[in-house]
């Protein structure tokens, strides 16, 4: 592949990014399939004493969140990335993500608004719902956009959170380009301590994404590259499993913040040294690269699917621990390989209404 493409500059920073994306989506997949429970009409249902099952999921789950710090701070990068920032590229930025970002949340948001409404209304399916949750029929008007947009809640494809808090981080790019360019440190120094102390003080977007997304810029504003970390030695490596079992062992605490972030951070800079093994990697490069074209389809459809499977099972299946531990591991992997599938059938037969739900990628 040549070192050119793998020392962080030029194209090979675009390649160990592009390895990255498709595992850290199976990831986020993963963490959205944890929980012990699930609710339907006439409440939940779950094992009384899972114990052992939230363990596994909380150590295995808090692996899972260096995910959306990565792809945060690999779209503020991206975005900033040899950017000359004007009025003009304000609004041609602005107009690239209304196509990319905005119409799929969207398509995605109000078809399952739709699927809801029409599923609550056939008295088969109505069990499986959520008593506690307004039906759609009832929504008022301000509801019914709420649940699109999320302003005051997730929207009803709840990880399109990520999409709404990256909109509104595109909006304020030009306050993220001042702070990058005239007040790096301060600013950095502020959102660490917000993310870490848990001090966010606004409703939207959420602490974190305003953090990663604020390095990734004023690393590429600065002419930085993200793997300048790879200079830092493996051996924090145990420094991050430290984190997770400190977290681990304090789950449900006032410590447990301050574990688990510090590991996040750690986790993140270890996936950016692991992308140049994967980009050096024949074997598992080119292959990554295609998957990666798939992550943004896999990310809109793996919900409602993972809530659904769960709520399936556990209608189905003895509530034991053995069972809830193999619908965790087994149940993300199918949805995955529903989701690829679907994507190649619409890549075979429709590209045209692809290109359009995944926003042009």
């Amino acid at each position: 592949m040549g070192e050119r493409q793998i020392d962080g500059k030029g194209d090979g920073h675009l390649v160990r990014l592009e390895v990255l994306r498709f595992p850290l989506i199976v990831l986020i997949v993963y963490l959205h399939a944890c929980g012990v429970t699930a609710n339907f009409a006439d409440g939940a249902r779950g094992l009384a004493d899972a114990r052992v099952v939230e363990d596994v999921q909380v150590f295995t789950g808090s692996i899972s969140r260096i995910a959306v710090p990565l792809f945060f701070l690999m779209s503020g990068f991206l975005f900033f990335r040899g950017v000359h920032f004007s009025l003009a590229t304000y609004r041609a930025k602005l107009q690239a993500r209304a196509r990319s970002l905005l119409l799929p949340f969207l398509f995605w948001n109000l078809a399952l608004l739709a699927l809801v409404a029409v599923a609550q209304s056939v008295p088969a399916l109505a069990p499986l719902f959520n008593g506690q949750n307004l039906a759609v029929r009832s929504m008022s008007p301000f509801q019914m956009v709420d649940a699109v947009f999320g302003f005051t809640r997730y929207p009803i494809a709840y990880q399109f959170w990520f999409i709404r808090d990256l909109m509104i981080l595109v909006i304020a790019s030009p306050l993220i380009w001042a702070a990058a360019r005239y007040l790096a440190k301060p600013t950095l120094i502020v959102l660490l301590w917000a993310w870490v102390f848990g001090r966010w003080p606004l409703l939207l977007p959420e602490g974190e994404p305003v953090l990663f997304f604020f390095v990734g810029a004023m690393v590429a504003i600065r002419g930085g590259s993200l793997f300048a970390v790879d200079r830092i030695s493996w051996w924090i490596a145990p420094l991050f499993v430290l984190g997770l079992w400190g977290f681990y062992a304090s789950h449900q605490t006032g410590w447990m913040n301050f574990l688990l972030r510090p590991a996040i951070a750690i986790g993140v800079v270890m996936a950016l040294k692991a992308s140049r093994w994967l980009a050096e990697s024949d074997r598992w490069r080119d292959r990554l690269v295609r998957l990666g074209a798939t992550s943004f389809f896999v990310f809109a459809v793996h919900e409602p699917l993972v809530t659904i499977g769960k709520k399936v099972a556990y209608r189905t299946f003895p509530m034991t621990a053995e069972n809830l531990l193999v619908v965790y591991a087994v149940l993300p992997a199918l949805i995955v390989a529903f989701a690829l599938l679907a994507y190649w059938v619409l890549l075979k037969t429709m590209p045209g209404l692809l290109r359009f739900v995944t926003g042009g990628r």
